[in-house]
């Protein structure tokens, strides 16, 4: 995300660098960045004398008021006739005329808007609150947080029910997700007039269904450990970078929610933010690439349900980035009246990618909040680092772990229905296993020849050297393939079971 201040950017200007003399123990810490943002949408009800674009109304410099006091600044905005989506220096902000959302990254201090955003709406504009939804993943550096947000959720919820308890029962707080395994997920909501307000359109004609509440959906995505070759093409030294515009274009970004309106930018030295709106609904996403902290989210809100298919959008997510670690969220206002609960569940996770934990929850206001944690399959872990051919001047010696390959199809399964990979001709596991073995050994092969005739490719060195360096190329993309086909195939079957443990879960939470 944005640059680090340098580590010696108060010294005097001309002081000599021999007049600070350091004690050679002395280490400055490397720049860390939370990358897991903290998200607040708060619906408001108009009043007689409330203009007709609500809080569209406010001026630019009141969002630069209270964006200093969340510690981020507007960098970009893009509009249209439902709301008004801003990129900032730490996430983004999305207004429409009854609707506020506002979601910042790093050590912000979101939260410290919301008194002067309530007291402006209320001054200024003749709204109240009626309805207040908090929520964020677990912060991978949480000693680093402000208060209220260093002390865990709990002091969260309680400065949230101070401003909001008046609204309804006061207000409810959930904690979900696996404890140990994965990301935490963590809501706190309160509704002015309870579950029933997920089925009744606020006062006046709301401008858009995302104001009203209704059939309308909620989807986040959090990745840690993205894989270092997706995560180079966010910064702006990388070689590939032209611009923003290409960034979002080449990472098939761009395509995630075809004909959105896109406000994208890459940040120096590094990081990615965008905001795409379509109709009344947007995503945006928030990447902080750097390697040991490195984060990425992805939210897709205010669409129709049958506008997107979790399970394949997930997927595309999940290719674009190549996580380590992944965790969505699925949620739904008015699910207990508008069907939504079979929206709420997932019907595969992401090819290579095993299900850590499933977690449903009511909420006290209505509707519902579906949470899945997932992690990379082990047999497909050598998919973050592309296998390479052999450098130049000597021999590579890191090769992936073969012996892990399944000798027969007993502990194997297929990346789609049994029946399908039957018909379609496609090979058996034991198969594949073979045929992979088979590519490692001759990729092995080829980088002894290579490093025998003493060639390193195109740079230089003697015809059978370029041959040989050819030869170990295209060794090495024959071994990709294979060992592709084995890692999915082997993890696709515990994965259909963790999944369908997963759904069962979901239904059994809902029922209860």
């Amino acid at each position: 995300m944005p640059a680090a201040p340098a580590a010696d950017a108060a010294a005097p200007a001309g002081a000599a660098a021999a007049s600070l003399p350091r004690a050679k123990s002395m280490v400055l810490p490397n720049p860390i960045f939370e990358g897991s943002e903290k998200r607040v949408e708060i619906d408001f009800s108009s009043g007689p004398a409330s203009p007709s674009n609500g809080l569209r109304a406010l001026p630019r410099a009141a969002l630069d008021e209270l964006m200093s006091l969340a510690a981020c600044t507007i960098v970009s905005s893009r509009t249209n006739q439902h709301l008004d989506a801003y990129v900032l220096s730490e996430s983004s902000l999305f207004v429409y005329p009854t609707k506020w959302v506002l979601k910042t990254c790093g050590t912000t201090k979101l939260l410290s808007a919301v008194p002067r955003l309530l007291e402006m709406a209320a001054q200024r504009l003749g709204m109240e609150p009626r309805r207040c939804k908090y929520s964020r993943a677990s912060f991978l550096f949480p000693e680093e947080q402000p208060a209220p947000y260093r002390g865990g959720f709990e002091g969260e919820a309680r400065f949230l029910r101070s401003h909001f308890g008046h609204l309804g029962n006061g207000g409810s707080a959930y904690v979900l997700g696996d404890m140990f395994n994965g990301l935490q997920w963590h809501v706190y909501v309160a509704d002015a007039n309870g579950a029933d307000a997920a089925y009744e359109p606020p006062s006046g004609r709301p401008f858009h269904k995302f104001e009203a509440r209704r059939f309308v959906f909620f989807w986040r995505v959090c990745m840690t450990d993205l894989c270092r070759d997706a995560a180079a093409v966010f910064y702006r030294d990388s070689p590939t970078f032209a611009s923003a515009a290409r960034t979002t274009a080449d990472t098939g970004i761009g395509e995630l929610v075809p004909g959105a309106d896109i406000d994208d930018y890459v940040f120096d030295p590094c990081g990615y933010s965008m905001n795409g709106i379509l109709g009344g609904g947007f995503i945006t996403i928030h990447i902080t690439p750097e390697d040991g902290f490195s984060y990425a989210s992805v939210e897709v809100s205010g669409f129709e349900p049958t506008a997107f298919d979790p399970a394949n959008l997930l997927a595309r997510i999940a290719a674009i980035f190549r996580p380590g670690n992944l965790s969505v969220s699925l949620s739904v206002d008015a699910a207990n009246r508008c069907g939504g609960y079979a929206w709420g569940t997932l019907a595969s996770p992401p090819p290579g990618y095993g299900c850590q934990s499933a977690t449903a929850q009511e909420l006290s206001t209505g509707g519902r909040v579906s949470y899945y944690s997932f992690a990379i399959d082990s047999a497909s872990a050598f998919l973050a680092s592309p296998l390479k051919s052999a450098p130049s001047g000597g021999v590579l010696r890191h090769m992936p772990q073969f012996s892990s390959l399944p000798s027969s199809n007993a502990d194997s399964g297929s990346c789609c229905d049994d029946r399908s990979a039957s018909s379609s001709g496609d090979e058996s596991d034991a198969a594949l296993a073979r045929r992979a073995r088979a590519a490692a050994a001759a990729w092995a092969r080829s980088i002894e020849e290579q490093a025998a005739a003493g060639g390193s490719g195109a740079g230089g060195g003697s015809g059978a050297g370029v041959a040989a360096a050819a030869a170990a190329e295209a060794a090495a993309a024959e071994a990709e393939a294979a060992i592709r086909a084995v890692a999915i195939s082997q993890s696709a079957r515990r994965a259909r079971a963790s999944m369908e443990a997963a759904n069962a879960a979901v239904v059994a939470g809902a029922a209860r």
